[in-house]
């Protein structure tokens, strides 16, 4: 489960407590999805800071609950280079570990592959940072990536090539297929990317090849369903099914 901080954080440490440990009796593991309005890449550098802050309050409350991962947006580009926003995205990530080791808070920072061109979080930006720091890891939305390249990364093949990049350009020891955190959902996507997240019957995401890949390359760790919350409980099953009839089926 991942916990919505994407507004607010709304609880308390006391409160993430008893969340984790009702989490920990129900076998539940958790993430969280920090604030929406993180951009270390800000013209406004005190938004660049401010981001920072957001990001160690999630962090903290997640700590206390006992959960794994931190999920954000970085950046975005503004009109300018991926080569110019990259060292200011590293410089927040510098920040947020620094200020997380010295809070004895340990877990994974997951920069999101996003769903516009606009927006810092391709897959060799992600890579990158992987390599470059010791506590980030990569939140894979491959909804996102179908978005952003307006239709593209819907075929086994593309799905593989994008396993076998980040099998290659991420640190071995991070063992990052084994520790994957994955979104998805259905979405509706346009020339500029992702508009709007829908349920997966309602998309042209090809999610069920999606699952059978995974499973084949026995990839692990956590699966996140976003799609609209009317739909997001029959979504998750519908992928927990195919997943698990793939693997009885030994695929």
């Amino acid at each position: 489960m991942e916990l919505e901080f994407v507004q607010q954080v709304h609880l308390d440490i006391d409160g993430a407590r008893e969340v984790g440990e009702l989490a920990a009796k129900r076998g539940v593991y958790l993430s969280a999805h920090a604030s929406y309005y993180v951009n270390f890449a800000s013209l406004e550098r005190p938004k660049a800071h401010a981001s920072v802050s957001r990001l160690v309050k999630a962090a903290k409350v997640l700590h206390a609950a006992g959960g794994h991962s931190v999920v954000f947006h970085a950046a975005f580009y503004q009109g300018r280079s991926s080569e110019e926003i990259y060292p200011l995205v590293a410089k927040g990530i510098a920040e947020l570990e620094t200020a997380l080791a010295k809070a004895e808070v340990s877990l994974w920072i997951r920069p999101e592959l996003t769903g516009k061109p606009t927006q810092f979080g391709d897959l060799t930006e992600l890579a990158r940072l992987s390599r470059e720091f010791a506590t980030v890891l990569p939140c894979i939305d491959f909804s996102h990536l179908h978005a952003r390249t307006a239709g593209a990364y819907n075929t086994t093949s593309e799905w593989e090539e994008t396993l076998d990049l980040l099998e290659s350009e991420t640190p071995h020891e991070k063992q990052l297929l084994k520790r994957m955190h994955i979104h998805l959902s259905g979405i509706e996507y346009g020339p500029k990317g992702e508009r709007k997240h829908l349920a997966l019957a309602d998309s042209d995401l090809a999610f069920p090849q999606l699952v059978r890949v995974l499973q084949r390359r026995g990839v692990c760790g956590t699966l996140i369903c976003e799609g609209p919350r009317e739909a997001m409980i029959r979504d998750a099953q519908s992928i927990k099914a195919i997943y698990e009839a793939s693997s009885a089926a030994g695929n």
